[in-house]
């Protein structure tokens, strides 16, 4: 089994960390933050590394981006070598066979994602996330956890639905909006904003 390399040192890191260990696929598992000096674990038996020294150690080994901000975690995919980034599926999580979970994605435990459900590349499924049947879900994309997403909503690129929020059968939200915690969205989002509220309007 390929050691695996998770880019990233804070909270959600940990959480990615800690689900690959679970994972079983890996012989070992690192973290590297910043290139600043580092020490210690991230979690018991994940060592933290020097960025530029562990990506040079690493070599050509599957690498997983492990931060949660969007636009970071694309930035740090978009410069790995094509075919060296992974994704991380904690083992309590239920994704169909029938799903697509293209590479970069992170699903937490106790997550769904439904038949004809499509993650694309660094998505985020959150703990207890449901994303239901015929779904699509952009590049860099992150959904909260417990938020559930009905079936055949679309969700567009660097998208945050935020924790405990509810889109509603068919939706879409397009690019670069932020859906607030707890929001139920009842119709089309096409402009980019933060929308919060029951039912959701942009703030």
């Amino acid at each position: 089994m390929p050691n695996l390399l998770l880019l990233g040192a804070g909270g959600h890191a940990c959480v990615v960390a800690d689900a690959a260990l679970r994972q079983g696929a890996w012989s070992a598992v690192s973290a590297s933050g910043a290139d600043a000096a580092v020490s210690g674990e991230l979690l018991p038996g994940v060592p933290q590394q020097v960025r530029a020294a562990a990506l040079t150690a690493h070599g050509m080994q599957p690498v997983h981006v492990a931060i949660g901000d969007n636009a970071a975690r694309r930035r740090e995919s978009l410069a790995l070598p094509k075919g060296q980034l992974v994704s991380v599926v904690h083992p309590q999580a239920s994704v169909s066979p029938h799903a697509q979970v293209a590479p970069g994605c992170f699903i937490a435990a106790q997550a769904v994602v439904a038949p004809r459900a499509s993650l694309a590349l660094g998505a985020i499924v959150n703990h207890g996330a449901v994303v239901d049947h015929d779904c699509q879900i952009a590049a860099f994309a992150h959904i909260a956890p417990g938020a559930t997403l009905a079936g055949g909503v679309s969700v567009g690129a660097g998208v945050l639905v935020g924790a405990g929020a509810r889109l509603l059968p068919g939706v879409s939200v397009c690019a670069g909006a932020t859906v607030g915690a707890g929001a139920v969205v009842t119709e089309n989002i096409a402009e980019p904003g933060t929308y919060a509220g029951v039912p959701a309007r942009r703030l």
